[in-house]
Order: C-alpha cells, then structure tokens, then sequence
C-alpha cells in the first residue's frame, strides 16, 4: 500500500470518526427535539380546548342539540382547523358529545377498555399522553388526553390524536440533511489530505527514483532538496550518503586496477625466470615446470578473486541479450578445450531467450561453467549446453557426465573457496568459479542452482524479456 493511499486512508478514518462523533448526538437530539416540539403543540392544543369547553360541554351527551353542544364543535372545528387532528369530546360519563372526524355518534359510550387514557382522564383527572399504534391507519398516533373541568369537578374529556408520520418524515429529511454534510465534510478533508500528500509523494519518489539510479550504477544521482524540512533533511543525507558510496567505489575501482596491474607484473616476470630455468633442464629444471604449475594456479586464483571483488561494484548498464546466442559464442570459445580433453559441447539453444544483462557478465558465467564442466567430464563424453524458459525466467543449464557432486557437499558449492571432496580429488581449481557464477546471476536478478540427476548440472534463471519479433540465427550446434 502506498503511502499516498495510507494517508488518505487515515484522514478519512479520523475525518469518519469525527463525523460520527458529532452527527450521530446531534440527529438523536434532533429526533427527540422534533418529538418534544410535536407532543407539547398537541398537548396544548388539547389544553386550550380543555379550558374553553369547561362551561360548554353537555350535562349529557343524550340532551337534545342545544346551543353549548354548538358551541363545543364550532370550537372543535376551529382546533381541527389549524392541524391535522382528530377530536373526540365526551361528557362525565365518557360518552362521545362531539367526534371531529364523525367516525364515533353522539352519545356512543367511548371511555372503554381499548381506551384507557379516558378512563385516566374522567375518573382520576389525569392528563395523560401516549403512543399508540393505529392498524387501521398504519401509522403510530399521539393520544393526548386532558379532562375538562368545571369549577372543580370533571365534567368531560378532551382526547386529541395527531399521527406522527409528518414528524417521522420531517426527522428523516433533517438526518439526510446531516448526512449529507458529513459527506462533505468528509470529501473536503480527503481532498484537501490529498492536495496536502502530493508534494510529499512527489518528493518520496523521487528519492526513491535517486536510490534506485544510484543502485543501477549511476553514481551521479542525486535526490532534490526540496519539500518540508523532514523530507529536504532526507534528502541532504540521502546525497550526502551517495557521494560517500561513490567516494568509496571510485576508490575500490583504482584499487583493483592497481592491485590488478601490481600482482601480474611481478607474476608475469617469475614465469619468465621459471621458464628459463626449467629450459635448462636438470633437476632445477624439474623443480621450475613445478614451481610454473602452481604459479599459473596463483594467477588463477588472482583473476578469480579480482572478477570476484568486481561482482560487488554497481552493476553496469544492461540492455537486451540472447542468451541462446551467447550460449553459441561460449561453446565455440571453447571448441578447441574441449577437443583437447576428447570431449565435445552440445548447445541446445531455445527460442525467445532474451534477459535484460550485461553480456560481458553472461560471457564470465558460460566460461565458468564450460570450464567447470570441461574440469569433470570423462573423456569421451559430452556436455550440454542447453537454453530454455520455465515460468517468467530464460534458464541455461550447462550438464557435464562426471562424478558429480557429493550429497554432503551439495549444499555449499556455491560458497567462497569450498571445493568439496570431488574437487579436492581433480587437484587444480580455486573454489571460486561457481561462487561468482552465483553473484553475477544475483546481480541481474537471477538464481544459480545445482539441479538433480546424474553428473553435474547447474541451472541459472534469470528474468526473461518480452518476446522479441527476431528468429534464432543458428539452431542446434556442436561445437568440438
């Protein structure tokens, strides 16, 4: 996960959080200011109509039509008038002197028993307020119910019944509202978290643009000092980091080009002097072919060790290489080795083996390897060369019929100087060979392995580029 999207991530948990935190007591409140509002309007409506009915509402509700049953709806109208409600008017003892709605005739018992709220209002003169679901309606009703009074005794209810779904719906629209200011509150802030990150994305990468350059070989990238201190502070000790590590290579590099110069000078000169005394024969001659032998290992041994140290030095600049065409170029190289050890090299190259190396790199691996082979192959036999591709990698393997490699020792032929028993038993050899055959691998993205089977057989894998439109020039070759 970038950092971009992990700072994006964490504005909008804490933008979220914050949101939350705020939204959601806000809308209960609103929700519970909304219903406090709708009860007391109704409760008072109920209360003012409670008072003005005192002196009006029938002894009875079986009296005749009379001027006060007039009067109570002309009142009753007037309250209906201002909000959708529904008004029932009883007299003492609960029957319906007035129904705003006429579902309920004058003079219908209604203080029963699926109305509790009258029998609170008529017999203990309590007003009583609840909620009440209406199948009948398929809404939840406000039932307010408030005794009448007349100097002091009860003479009538007043019961008001308002559905609550206008409310409801009112809730809703103040809770979408504040949802919806959430949500810009929230896309403000990524935005916003986003305009903030860009710089300091842009900056990261382009320090990890200078690693990656200064990784790749060239010593003189550098990371730009810009951006906020931090980064800027980073970015200082990014370069002058580089400009030590490049100080320190340059260094190695004129290192190993004196040492190199330096040891095969004086190398050179002594196989001179051993050459002229062993042409003179005699047991000092005897004794100089000897001393020539183990000088030409040592000088062995110093090419190994330099091409060894050049393995650690940044990795040159690669570009596109046939592996199967440079696996040709090796066998011919080394045609006349093996003809001169009777044995013969095989190269089965493959198609689409192109990697991203440095040939000069590929060139050091194939010697190493044919050398090796070349070392431990019976007279008489072949090796084998081959080029392929398996999963995403180009592999060359190069397979000789000799001894092999002893199961205790397979675990270590790729480390520095370690020879094992089958190479202590050839006699020459540095130990070396595979150990950089294994770092030249790494150092372009590959692998070195010691496959199973009968000989010697060592795989490198390396990454394998996209097809390229070009035909092999030369197929299968035996080169000896």
């Amino acid at each position: 996960m970038s950092f971009r999207t992990r700072l994006l991530l964490a504005a909008f948990y804490v933008l979220s959080a914050v949101v939350i935190a705020l939204a959601v007591p806000l809308a209960l409140t609103v929700e519970r200011r909304a219903s406090s509002d709708f009860e007391s309007a109704v409760l008072g409506d109920a209360a003012i109509l409670a008072a003005r009915l005192a002196d009006l509402v029938p002894g009875s509700a079986a009296e005749p039509d009379s001027e006060r049953r007039r009067s109570v709806r002309e009142l009753v109208d007037q309250t209906v008038g201002t909000r959708a409600e529904r008004v029932v008017v009883t007299d003492a003892l609960g029957r319906v002197v007035v129904d705003s709605d006429g579902l309920a005739r004058v003079g219908v018992p209604y203080a029963n028993s699926a109305r509790p709220e009258l029998r609170e209002a008529l017999f203990r003169g309590l007003i009583d307020t609840r909620r009440r679901f209406s199948e009948s309606l398929g809404e939840e009703l406000l039932l307010v119910t408030i005794p009448v009074v007349d100097e002091g005794r009860v003479v009538g209810a007043v019961r008001v019944s308002a559905g609550t779904a206008d409310i409801a719906s009112d809730v809703r629209e103040s809770w979408l509202r504040l949802a919806l200011l959430g949500l810009v509150v929230v896309t403000s802030g990524l935005v916003l978290a986003w305009l903030l990150a860009r710089p300091l994305v842009r900056q990261i990468d382009r320090l990890g643009e200078a690693a990656l350059r200064l990784g790749r070989g060239e010593q003189g990238a550098r990371a730009p000092e810009e951006g906020p201190a931090e980064l800027a502070e980073l970015a200082r000790s990014f370069n002058d980091m580089a400009a030590s590590v490049t100080g320190s290579l340059e260094s190695q590099r004129e290192f190993l080009a004196n040492a190199s110069h330096q040891l095969r000078t004086p190398l050179t000169g002594i196989r001179l002097r051993l050459e002229a005394i062993a042409h003179e024969g005699g047991s000092a001659g005897a004794q100089a072919e000897k001393a020539e032998a183990e000088l030409d290992r040592l000088s062995t041994l110093v090419d190994d060790l330099l091409a060894l140290a050049q393995t650690s030095e940044p990795r040159p600049t690669g570009r596109a290489v046939d592996v199967s065409e440079l696996a040709i170029e090796a066998a011919a190289r080394w045609a006349e080795r093996a003809a001169a050890a009777g044995a013969r090299i095989d190269v089965m190259p493959g198609a689409n083996a192109s990697v991203w190396a440095d040939r000069d790199d590929l060139h050091h691996v194939l010697d190493n390897l044919l050398d090796n082979a070349l070392r431990y192959t019976p007279e008489g036999t072949d090796v084998r060369v081959e080029v392929g591709t398996r999963d995403g990698c180009v592999v060359v393997a190069v397979a000789d019929l000799g001894p092999g490699i002893q199961p205790g020792d397979r675990p270590r032929v790729f480390e520095r100087f370690y020879r094992g028993a089958t190479g202590r038993s050839v006699g020459s050899g540095t130990g070396l060979g595979l150990a950089i055959v294994a770092e030249l691998a790494r150092r372009w993205g590959g692998t070195a392995a010691l496959a199973p089977g009968a000989g010697t057989r060592i795989e490198i894998s390396l990454p394998q580029l996209p097809i390229l439109d070009r035909p092999l020039t030369e197929s299968s070759r035996a080169a000896g």
